[in-house]
C-alpha cells in the first residue's frame, strides 16, 4: 500500500506539470476528481501496453477495490483484457465473480452499459455480462443489435441467434435473423422468422421481405397478398398520424395547401416532424436522434459533420440493399445542392437513415441517424423526391416568419415570367444569382432570346413548398419547392423545381433556380 501511495504522490506531480493552466483555475474538488480520474487511464493504459506486469495490474485492482469495491475491481479488469482480446485473463477473472457474487456484478455491469456514452464498451460490457449470464437472452440481443450497428455482422447474427435459442420474442430479432437469412438465400428459414415475428406483431417491414421472396420464388398469387397486406398497414400508419405541439399561429395564408417536412436540431440532438396547415408550423412528434462528431457547417469530404440547410430526401434504399448497420432503411439527402457547390463545400453520401441501436449524441459521421423503432413511425410523413429536411443547430424553422412573402414572389415571378416582361421578370433574381454557369445578366439575355420565339408562356404551379434554409456567407436564404407544367406554343414540360431565395432589404430574391 505504501508502494501505491508513493506512485500516486509521482503521478499527481506530473500531471501537474503537464496541466499546470487548467490545474491552478480549477476548485481543489475539481482538481482531485480530474487527476484522480486521468491516473486511472494512464493504470489502463500500462496494462494494455504490458498485460503480463502484474505489479502494475495488482495496484490498479488495489486502487480501484477501495474507490467501486473487490467484484467491481475485477469487472473493470476483465473489461480492459476484453478489449485487447486477452480471453483467458477474462476467463480467469469472471469465474470467481461468477460463483460467489453474480448478482452484484450484473447489476454494476448495466449501469455501466446505461452511462456509457461509447458503443464499443457497451459491446464489450456486453460480452462480459454474457459471460457471467450466458442464458440471458436480453443480453445476447443487446449485445447483437450493437454489433450490427457497427457492421460487426457476422458477430452480430450469431449473438441474435443466441438470443432467438433462448426464447426470446422481439420484433426487431426476427426482422435481422430474417433479413440475414434471406441475404444468403435460405427463403425456407428465412420465412420460418418472418411468420414467427407476424405472430408478435404484423409488422410492415417483416411482409416487405416476404413479398420479396414470393417474388423471387415466382409465386404470384402470394406476392399479390403481400402487396395488399402493405398497402393496408401503410394507410393505418396513415391515420395515425396525430399533432401535439404548435409552435406557430398566424392567420390563414390562401393559396398555400398543407405540407409536411422534418426538421433537425443539432443542439437538441432530435428530429421533429413538422406540418405546414394552412396557417403556420406544428410539430407533430419528436425523436432522438445523432448527427455528425464533427461540430458546426460541413464544409469538406471527411470532416465528419452534419450540412445544414434545407435538403430535399431524393430517394429511398431498403434492404437488402442497404447493409444493417443503416437499420430499416435510408435515404438521400442531395447534398450537395446548388448552395453548398457554390459555398465550395464537397462531399457525399449524406443520408437520413436507422440504426439496430439507439446511438448516443454527436455519433455519427455526418449522417442524421434515428433508431429502427423511430423510423418506422417517421415513414410514412416521407415521400422520396418532395419531402424536405430542415437540419440547423437548433429549433430556428419555428421563428420562419415570411412564408407568406415568399409565397407571393414566387407568384409574382410566376406572372412576370408569363407576361414575357424580361425587366419585370429579371427583377425577381438577385444581383448575385447563378445557376447552371450563368450569372445575372446571362440569364436575362439567355430568357429574352427564348421568349422572342413563343407566342405565348402558360406556367401552372402545384404542391408548393416553402421552408427556410437559414443564414451563410451569401445571405439570409429559404427554399420554394413545386411541381411546374410549362407549356407554350412550342414547347412544353412537367417538372419539378427548386428556387433558392435570399432575403435583400426585406425582400426575397432568386439567387439560384434548380430543375429537377
Amino acid at each position: 500500500m505504501k508502494r501505491v501511495k508513493i506512485l500516486f504522490f509521482v503521478g499527481f506531480f506530473f500531471l501537474f506539470v503537464k496541466e499546470s493552466e487548467p490545474f491552478l483555475i480549477s476548485k481543489p474538488e475539481d482538481k482531485a476528481r480530474r487527476y484522480f480520474k486521468l491516473s486511472l487511464e494512464e493504470y489502463k493504459k500500462a496494462i494494455k501496453q504490458n498485460p503480463n506486469n502484474y505489479e502494475i495490474i495488482e495496484e490498479y485492482r488495489k486502487i480501484l477495490e477501495g474507490t467501486v469495491g473487490k467484484t467491481e475491481a475485477k469487472i473493470e479488469l476483465a473489461l480492459i483484457f476484453q478489449e485487447i482480446n486477452l480471453k483467458p485473463k477474462v476467463y480467469e477473472l469472471l469465474l470467481d465473480i461468477s460463483l460467489t457474487d453474480r448478482k452484484n456484478a450484473l447489476s454494476y455491469i448495466e449501469k455501466r452499459i446505461e452511462k456509457s456514452q461509447n458503443i464499443v464498451e457497451k459491446i464489450n460490457l456486453y460480452y462480459i455480462a454474457t459471460e457471467i449470464s450466458p442464458q440471458n437472452p436480453v443480453y445476447w440481443y443487446n449485445l447483437g443489435k450493437l454489433l450490427l450497428g457497427i457492421n460487426r455482422n457476422e458477430e452480430g447474427i450469431s449473438a441474435l441467434e443466441k438470443a432467438y435459442n433462448y426464447n426470446l420474442k422481439d420484433i426487431s430479432l426476427f426482422y435481422y435473423l430474417s433479413l440475414y437469412q434471406f441475404n444468403k438465400g435460405d427463403y425456407k428459414m428465412a420465412k420460418q422468422y418472418i411468420n414467427e415475428g407476424l405472430k408478435i406483431s404484423d409488422d410492415l417491414s417483416l411482409h416487405k421481405i416476404l413479398l420479396k421472396i414470393y417474388l423471387l420464388e415466382n409465386n404470384k398469387e402470394m406476392a399479390n397478398l403481400e402487396r395488399e397486406k402493405i398497402k393496408n398497414l401503410t394507410a393505418k400508419k396513415e391515420e395515425k398520424k396525430e399533432k401535439v405541439e404548435k409552435i406557430v399561429k398566424k392567420e390563414k395564408i390562401e393559396g398555400l395547401l398543407p405540407y409536411t417536412f422534418l426538421a433537425v436540431s443539432k443542439k437538441q440532438q432530435k428530429l421533429f416532424i413538422v406540418s405546414f396547415d394552412g396557417f403556420g408550423f406544428n410539430i407533430f412528434k419528436e425523436y432522438k436522434c445523432t448527427t455528425g462528431e464533427g461540430k458546426g457547417d460541413k464544409e469538406k469530404k471527411g470532416d465528419k459533420r452534419t450540412p445544414e440547410g434545407a435538403y430535399l430526401l431524393i430517394s429511398k434504399i431498403e434492404p437488402p440493399k442497404l447493409p444493417p448497420k443503416y437499420g430499416i432503411c435510408a435515404f438521400i439527402l442531395n447534398y450537395p445542392n446548388p448552395i453548398d457547390v457554390r459555398l465550395n463545400r464537397d462531399g457525399d453520401g449524406i443520408w437520413f437513415h436507422a440504426t439496430p441501436i439507439e446511438r448516443p449524441p454527436y455519433n455519427s459521421e455526418g449522417c442524421i441517424v434515428v433508431s429502427d423503432e423511430d423510423m418506422k413511425e417517421i415513414m410514412p410523413f416521407i415521400k422520396p423526391g418532395e419531402t424536405f429536411i430542415y437540419i440547423g443547430g437548433d429549433k430556428e424553422f419555428a421563428e420562419f416568419k415570411d412564408l407568406k412573402k415568399i409565397k407571393e414572389t414566387v407568384e409574382n415571378w410566376k406572372t412576370a415570367w408569363e407576361g414575357k416582361n424580361i425587366n419585370e421578370y429579371i427583377k425577381f433574381y438577385d444581383q448575385e444569382f447563378l445557376s447552371n454557369g450563368k450569372n445575372r445578366d446571362q440569364w436575362k439575355l439567355y430568357k429574352e432570346r427564348i421568349n422572342k420565339s413563343k407566342k405565348y408562356i402558360k406556367v401552372e404551379l402545384s404542391d408548393l413548398q416553402i421552408l427556410p434554409y437559414g443564414e451563410k456567407k451569401i445571405g439570409n436564404l429559404a427554399v420554394a419547392f413545386f411541381k411546374q407544367n410549362y407549356t407554350s406554343d412550342n414547347f412544353s414540360s412537367k417538372t419539378r423545381k427548386i428556387l433558392y431565395l435570399v432575403k435583400r432589404n426585406g425582400d426575397w430574391k432568386i439567387i439560384c433556380e434548380q430543375v429537377l
